[in-house]
C-alpha cells in the first residue's frame, strides 16, 4: 500500500528568519520615526515588542499669549480668549453723564475777594477795625413774631442732631408776610430745584437772595430769605425797606412754618455766611454782645458753653450760649468774634466759661443799640 504523503512541515530556522526580519523591520520604522529602539525584555514577548512600537511624545515648547504685557493678569485655565483679553474695569461711555449734578449759584464772585478768601477760618479773624453795621430792619413786622428764635441761633447745631446753621430762623405762621431788610435789587427769587444756593438742591425751597445797595467797605453784602411758601418779587426788581418779598412757608427741608435768614459777605455763597445778629438794628432798649472765647495763644475754643447772667442776680444763668465750631461758618469781620447774640438787655452782665473743671469769667456792660466786646483766655 503506498503511504500518503504528510503535510510539509516548516523549517525552524524560517520561523526564526522571519521573526528576526519582524524585529529588523520594527527597528527601521522606529528610526524613521525618530524613536530610539528599546530592547525588549525577554520576559515581555510580544507586549515588548508593541511597547517599542509605540513613540514617546515630546513635551511641546509654550507659545507666548499675544497682546499681553506684564502688567495685564494672565487668563484663567477656564477663561476664554475674549475674557482673556478683556479689561477689569471697561471705560465708561462718552455719554454716561450723570443728569442730577446740581448747577452752581446763580451770580458767584467770578475772583473772590480778599474777604471772601479769609472769611472760611478756625481762628479769630478781623479784617477791619471793630464797628457796628446794624443796617437791617426785622424780616418780620411787629405783629408777627419778630424775634430770632434761641434753639436753632448762627453756627449751633440746634439739639445736637441738626446740621450747623448758617443763619437765624423766625419762627411764625403760615403765610405770615415777610419784608425787605434794607434797600437793594432782587437777584434769585423762585425755587432752588436746580441750583444750589444753600447745601444742596431743594434746600430752601422757595427762597429770594437781595444784594443791598450799601457796602461794606467795598465788600457787596447778600441777604437770604428761604423756606418763602410764597414769593412776591421778581429777579432785577429794586426793593426798599419794609416792601412785601413774599410769605412765611416750609418749603424745602424746613420741618415746621419760619423764615430762615442769612447774611452773606463778599460773594453770595453757602460758605459766606456771617452772624445775622450783628447786622439786625436791636430793639429798644436792647444791645447786642459778641465776644471770643480763646486759648493763651490766640486760637479759637470751639463749641464750649457760654453763660450769662445779670449781675445782679450772677447765680441765675439767663442764657447758654455755645462757640463756634471750628468749620463752615465765619466771624463777622469787623469783629472776630466766635459767640454772640442779639436784643440782649441793656445793663451789666456776667459771662462764665467753665474750662478743665474751672471757672473763667468777665463782666460787660451792655449799651442800648450797640456791639459790646467781650474775650475769655482759657488754657489748652
Amino acid at each position: 500500500m503506498l503511504e500518503q504523503p504528510s503535510q510539509a512541515k516548516v523549517p525552524r530556522q524560517v520561523w526564526f528568519a522571519a521573526a528576526m526580519g519582524a524585529i529588523l523591520l520594527v527597528m527601521l520604522l522606529g528610526v524613521a520615526l525618530g524613536v530610539a529602539p528599546q530592547k525588549p525584555s525577554s520576559s515581555t514577548g510580544a507586549q515588548g515588542v508593541a511597547r517599542l512600537a509605540t513613540p514617546t511624545r515630546a513635551t511641546p515648547t509654550p507659545t507666548a499669549i499675544p497682546h499681553l504685557t506684564e502688567t495685564q493678569p494672565l487668563p484663567s485655565p477656564t477663561a476664554t480668549p475674549t475674557q482673556a483679553f478683556a479689561t477689569a474695569t471697561p471705560s465708561p461711555s462718552p455719554t454716561a453723564r450723570p443728569t442730577a449734578s446740581p448747577t452752581p449759584t446763580r451770580t458767584p464772585s467770578p475772583t473772590p475777594s480778599p474777604l471772601a478768601t479769609a472769611l472760611p477760618t478756625a481762628t479769630p479773624t478781623r479784617i477791619w477795625p471793630q464797628q457796628d453795621h446794624l443796617w437791617l430792619r426785622r424780616p418780620i413786622a411787629p405783629d408777627g413774631v419778630d424775634t430770632v428764635a434761641r434753639f436753632y441761633p448762627y453756627a449751633s447745631r440746634g439739639d445736637g442732631t441738626y446740621p450747623i446753621h448758617h443763619g437765624v430762623e423766625f419762627v411764625n405762621p403760615m403765610g405770615t408776610p415777610i419784608l425787605a431788610v434794607a434797600a437793594g435789587r432782587i437777584l434769585v427769587a423762585g425755587d432752588d430745584h436746580r441750583e444750589v444756593y444753600g447745601a444742596r438742591t431743594d434746600f430752601y425751597g422757595l427762597v429770594v437772595i437781595q444784594e443791598l445797595s450799601e457796602r461794606l467797605n467795598g465788600e457787596p453784602v447778600y441777604v437770604l430769605y428761604g423756606h418763602l411758601s410764597q414769593v412776591a418779587v421778581t429777579p432785577g426788581q429794586e426793593v426798599q425797606p419794609g416792601d412785601r418779598i413774599g410769605a412765611v412757608g416750609m418749603t424745602g427741608v424746613a420741618e415746621g412754618p419760619h423764615l430762615h435768614f442769612e447774611v452773606r459777605i463778599g460773594q453770595n455763597h453757602y460758605g459766606a455766611t456771617v452772624n445775622p445778629e450783628l447786622w439786625l438794628m436791636p430793639k429798644e432798649g436792647k444791645g447786642i454782645l459778641a465776644g471770643a472765647v480763646e486759648t493763651l495763644d490766640g486760637r479759637w475754643v470751639p463749641e464750649v458753653r457760654v453763660v450769662l447772667s445779670r449781675l445782679a442776680d450772677p447765680d441765675r444763668p439767663v442764657y447758654t450760649l455755645t462757640t463756634y465750631p471750628s468749620k463752615e461758618v465765619n466771624p463777622d469781620p469787623s469783629w472776630g468774634e466766635n459767640v454772640a447774640i442779639g436784643d440782649l438787655e441793656a445793663g451789666d452782665w456776667v459771662v462764665r466759661v467753665y474750662r478743665g473743671q474751672r471757672l473763667y469769667s468777665e463782666t460787660v456792660k451792655v449799651e442800648p443799640g450797640q456791639t459790646a466786646w467781650f474775650t475769655i483766655r482759657v488754657p489748652e
